[in-house]
C-alpha cells in the first residue's frame, strides 16, 4: 500500500511512508488494520524495500554523481 507510480506493478516505490491513493487513504488503511486486529488476525504487507522509482529521493540523489552517498544503492 506504499506510494507508487505503478509503472512497474507497484515495485517502483516513490515513498515508503505514504499509502497509494489506489488503495485508499492512510486513515482507511489504519481503520482496516485495526478491524483486522480486532478480529484476532494479522496483516502482512509486501514490502519491496529493494525497489525504488526513478522519482524516489534516494534515486534522484544517486544521479548527482559517483561520489554521492546514495550512489552505491544502485547498480
Amino acid at each position: 500500500m506504499i506510494l507508487s507510480n505503478q509503472k512497474d506493478k507497484g515495485y517502483d516505490v516513490i515513498d515508503y511512508k505514504k499509502v497509494d491513493p489506489l488503495f485508499g487513504t492512510e486513515a482507511e488503511s489504519d481503520a482496516l488494520i485495526k478491524e483486522i486486529h480486532d478480529r484476532g488476525m494479522n496483516v502482512i504487507f509486501d514490502f519491496p524495500l529493494n525497489h525504488t522509482s526513478d522519482q524516489h529521493p534516494w534515486f534522484q540523489e544517486a544521479l548527482k554523481g559517483e561520489d554521492n552517498s546514495y550512489r552505491p544503492y544502485y547498480i
